[in-house]
């Protein structure tokens, strides 16, 4: 039985989640309940336009969604507040929390600091505010302009599964050819989006493919105009070509400074709120991108915003593709340093976590099979439980099998499977560490005795501990002829 079932969902231990876009989303509620493992739903609401305010009836309506099941006894005059604690007196609940809300959007006027920024501020003062009174205490946004995560196709994997890929001739044959943000290709190197060895990769992509494959240019175009991902629509190219043309003379120092601005209102209602907030990494993190500039693709941007009270939306697939963030668990170790540093609990450094593995070479990559990656996931996983980490984390992007289902990214089959390596992972590096104190102290007490002594105290008081951490008992089902 589930770990739901049993009503052992415990806010110290490490958790899953998993991503779910509202009613209209293809993979349902009860899609997710029987996920095993799945304890926490990650949701935002999408059918409010960014920069308007998520209203406490919106607000308890995606929380009775989401930890109740439907009732007929609702009262029909009952709204907002009043309505989600008759349902915590009266309903019966699935077992699912929404405690994580992404995205609350930190919208394109709060990142140009456009004269509607200010109304904008506002109004996300008082979306968290609302989602406080209802327990949704982490908020997840990110400063990518224009363009959310990025992607040029979806390929199929060896297996046959489908998988999200990034093909940097693509993109840039798409930014020079198609959107055309310069009248010339020496525009893009005076930019300094590429260099000329990269515009004749781009030009022989182009002349290649692109040019003479119609359906693949649009199908191009419209992956990386989609917009965010839960959206109804993405923008048309001209559109999209003058949303990133608002943004062709800023600096990442002009970005930085209208981020600061944003955050230093901000982030002091959300912790008199009891919600953390914090910002997810640029994807993928290459900068400049689209001729625009990126302002978290790196250790030093995370550093910028925790000194400005936004915590890290860790996401290993989006800071992997940038070579200098490879070492990722170095990464996790200098981020838990320098807020405790600052005086920051590790859960104001890292409130929520992705977790998904991507294959990469250069700066073209795929996302995988977290089944597949165990061994640089295990090395992640033991780096956030060695920092004191106990949060929520969801299985990022991953494949879709011929079985499975949900849009691109977001396959329910693929999402699971990856849910159940990453709990296993985690769980066995708590008894991992909880075991390992104790047994270094064995040693050295033994340490006077020789090498081979301490070896063997360090071996036989970790099993000890191993064997006598308490496991979760499940309750005893028997069948009978009444049923269980």
């Amino acid at each position: 039985m589930s770990e739901r079932a049993n009503k052992s969902y415990k806010k110290d231990r490490v958790r899953a989640g998993m991503r779910w876009f509202g009613p209209e989303d293809v993979v349902t509620i009860r899609n997710i309940r029987q996920t095993p493992g799945i304890t926490n739903i990650i949701s935002a609401l999408h059918h409010i336009a960014p920069g308007e305010v998520w209203t406490e009836e919106e607000v308890a309506k995606r929380k009775i969604e989401v930890e109740f099941l439907p009732s007929s006894d609702a009262p029909a005059d009952l709204k907002g507040k009043a309505l989600y604690d008759w349902y915590g007196k009266n309903g019966e609940k699935t077992g699912l929390y929404w405690c994580t809300a992404e995205s609350l959007v930190f919208t394109e006027e709060i990142k140009n600091g456009s004269p509607e920024r200010d109304k904008h501020i506002e109004n996300y003062k008082e979306s968290l505010k609302n989602l406080g009174k209802f327990g949704v205490t982490e908020i997840v946004g990110n400063f990518m302009l224009v363009a959310d995560w990025t992607r040029t196709d979806l390929v199929a994997l060896e297996d046959g599964s489908k998988a999200l890929e990034y093909e940097d001739d693509a993109f840039m044959a798409f930014d020079i050819y198609v959107l055309k943000r310069h009248d010339t290709e020496e525009g893009y190197i005076e930019d300094g989006s590429y260099s000329a060895e990269d515009i004749a990769v781009a030009r022989d992509y182009w002349e290649n493919t692109l040019s003479k494959d119609d359906a693949r240019r649009e199908a191009l175009t419209k992956m990386i105009t989609a917009g965010l991902p839960g959206a109804q629509e993405g923008f048309t190219l001209e559109d999209f070509r003058a949303a990133v043309g608002q943004y062709k003379n800023m600096s990442v120092e002009d970005l930085r400074e209208n981020i600061a601005y944003f955050l230093d209102k901000v982030v002091p209602v959300g912790k008199d709120a009891g919600v953390r907030l914090c910002c997810h990494a640029d994807d993928p993190a290459f900068s400049p991108f689209l001729g625009t500039p990126r302002a978290v693709g790196d250790v030093e941007g995370y550093k910028f915003l925790l000194d400005h009270g936004c915590g890290v939306n860790l996401c290993i697939g989006s800071l992997l593709p940038r070579e200098q963030n490879r070492e990722i668990t170095s990464l996790v170790y200098q981020l838990a340093d320098y807020g405790k540093s600052l005086g920051l609990d590790i859960h104001d450094v890292f409130p929520h976590v992705h977790l998904r593995p991507i294959e990469t070479e250069g700066r073209h990559f795929r996302e995988g099979h977290h089944a597949e990656h165990r061994e640089e996931l295990a090395q992640v996983v033991f780096a956030l439980l060695d920092v004191g980490w106990r949060g929520v984390f969801r299985p990022d992007h991953a494949p879709s099998p011929d079985h499975g289902f949900g849009r691109p990214g977001y396959d329910l089959v693929g999402r699971g499977y990856g849910a159940q390596v990453l709990l296993g992972l985690f769980e066995m590096g708590e008894i991992m560490l909880e075991s390992r104190d104790g047994a270094l102290k064995a040693a050295l007490a033994a340490a006077k005795d020789g090498e081979e002594a301490a070896a063997l105290a360090f071996h036989n008081t970790q099993m000890q501990l191993i064997q006598g951490r308490k496991a979760y008992i499940k309750k005893p089902w028997v069948f009978g002829k009444n049923g269980i």
